[in-house]
């Protein structure tokens, strides 16, 4: 893990909080059968969702906002697989990783 993702870490027990000047985000912290204690990944990009389409219905609609609002849902659609495949492979609510693909090269001819 790079040195600038360090403090975002939260699987290992530290905060799970990201907070700047104008923000503050508290990310759900273990499993939600433990109880719900913070928002998900989806949660936040949901909100930024709902914001640009906001713009979007007035007289801020744009290109760049279409285009962030295509690569927003291209994430949310990312974290479902990822949520449906740990779903599948046994290991969603725990620390344990899943595979994400075949990531076998094979060098037959």
């Amino acid at each position: 893990m790079s040195a600038n993702m360090e403090g975002f870490r939260s699987i290992d027990g530290s905060d799970s909080v990201i907070e700047t000047e104008f923000v503050k985000i508290v990310f759900q912290h273990g499993p939600a059968d433990n109880g719900v204690n913070g928002c998900r990944i989806e949660d936040v990009i949901e909100l930024l969702q709902k914001r640009l389409l906001d713009h979007q219905g007035r007289g801020l609609a744009c290109e760049e906002n279409a285009t962030a609002l295509f690569h927003l849902d291209e994430a949310r659609e990312a974290l479902i697989l990822r949520l449906r495949r740990r779903e599948q492979q046994g290991v969603l609510n725990t620390g344990a990783t899943h595979k994400s693909s075949d990531l076998t090269v094979s060098n037959k001819s």
